[in-house]
């Protein structure tokens, strides 16, 4: 599935990529599977945790992991030619979500992409279902589902959008279960 999303996204060898809000790094290590060593990788993420997991399982001398706010990044202005942030937006209020898009324009260069994997809201009344019992969006003590709502609510493309980014295009995969959300610099 991180693959196939992955595929939506013009990803390059020789790019300068960072994977923001990375985790314990999966999507991290699928870009480095699909570009090999010529790209430059960094994945970032606020828990240490995660971070720690991603370094242990790194085997790519081209992927960095560091511990970092991604509404506040210690990275120079047009660093980067893509920003990947894969699965934790609906984690995030809007306000925050915002401040992360902004700082991923302001690190990416002119030209340079966003691509945001994200879930979506399936189609079918029986697939959101489905859906919602799998991720547990069903229990009272769900932290991401008041998150989550207001994401698809204001429409991520909508909010890429606001935070000026041009020529966004959003993909949906798998009867609309995910997207993928792409601006430009």
């Amino acid at each position: 599935m991180r693959r196939k999303m992955l595929e939506v996204v013009d990803l390059k060898a020789g790019d300068k990529i960072l994977d923001m809000c990375c985790g314990p790094g999966n999507t991290t290590f699928a870009i480095a599977k699909m570009l090999g060593n010529n790209s430059k990788i960094k994945g970032i993420d606020l828990s240490e945790g995660q971070i720690e997991m991603a370094r242990k399982r790194n085997h790519f001398s081209n992927v960095e992991f560091m511990v970092m706010d991604a509404s506040n990044t210690s990275f120079a202005e047009g660093e980067f030619d893509k920003v990947i942030i894969p699965h934790a937006l609906h984690e995030m209020s809007g306000s925050d979500r915002l401040e992360v898009f902004k700082e991923a324009r302001r690190i990416l260069k002119e030209g340079g992409t966003l691509a945001v994997l994200e879930m979506d809201n399936p189609s079918s009344f029986f697939l959101r279902l489905f859906i919602g019992f799998w991720w547990f969006y069903w229990l009272p003590f769900n932290f991401e589902t008041p998150t989550r709502r207001d994401m698809l609510k204001c429409g991520l493309i909508n909010e890429v959008k606001e935070s000026g980014f041009k020529q966004c295009l959003k993909s949906s995969l798998y009867d609309n279960v995910f997207q993928v959300v792409q601006g430009i610099k």
